[in-house]
This record gives C-alpha cells, structure tokens and sequence, in this order.
C-alpha cells in the first residue's frame, strides 16, 4: 500500500481523503471513521482465531498458526514443512524491517517511497 500510494490512486480516494498518504492518510481516515469499520471488522475476525488460542492454552498439540487449513497437503513433508515456515518467518521479519524503514524515510523527508527515489 505505501508504494501503491506514489504510482497510481483509485477512483475516489482523492475525493474522500483528498491528497494525504501514509500516515497523514491514517489519521483523516480516523477522523472520517474509516479505520472505526476496520477495528470492527477485524475483530470480528479475530474471534475465530480465539477459539484456537485457547485450545492451545489448555494443552493441546496445536501449534501456533496451525488453523487445519492445509488444502495443498504441504504438511504431508516435515522436512519441506519446517522449511516454507522459516521462510514465512523471514519474510515476516524482512518486510517489517521494510515498513519500518519506508515510515522513517516518510517522517523525515515527507515523500513516499517512490518518491524518495524519483526525486
């Protein structure tokens, strides 16, 4: 989204949020009530993944982000299985440092990432 936000803005964004980006589009959307409806929604969600926690609490063998929602059979490999969750842990990791990275670059010089690089 924050690099999205430099090349191209869909039909009606600049209408409701005119021409704010990163964080000065969060805090309009705040204002409007936008990020009120995704606070709720995303709740809502996150209530099914509430039940799993609990079970996991209480001591079952489920492991974290283990839904039982595998309709490729990736689990079928432990060995293959082990690997493509380091490589969603570093990829996890690596666009956090990204994002970090992108915000700060934003707070300091109030150009976006494509920006930043076009000049």
């Amino acid at each position: 989204g924050m690099i999205v936000q430099d090349v191209y803005q869909f039909p009606g964004v600049t209408k409701s949020f005119g021409d704010a980006k990163m964080t000065t589009l969060h805090d309009v959307a705040v204002k409007q009530g936008s990020m009120q409806q995704l606070l709720v929604w995303l709740g809502f969600l996150e209530i099914f993944g509430f039940v799993a926690i609990v079970q996991m609490l209480q001591g079952s063998d489920r492991q974290p982000g283990d839904f039982g929602f595998d309709p490729l059979n990736c689990a079928a490999n432990p060995d293959a299985l082990a690997r493509r969750q380091l490589v969603e842990l570093k990829n996890g990791r690596l666009a956090m440092i990204a994002t970090a990275g992108m915000l700060h670059h934003f707070f300091i010089t109030g150009k976006g990432p494509i920006q930043l690089i076009t000049g």
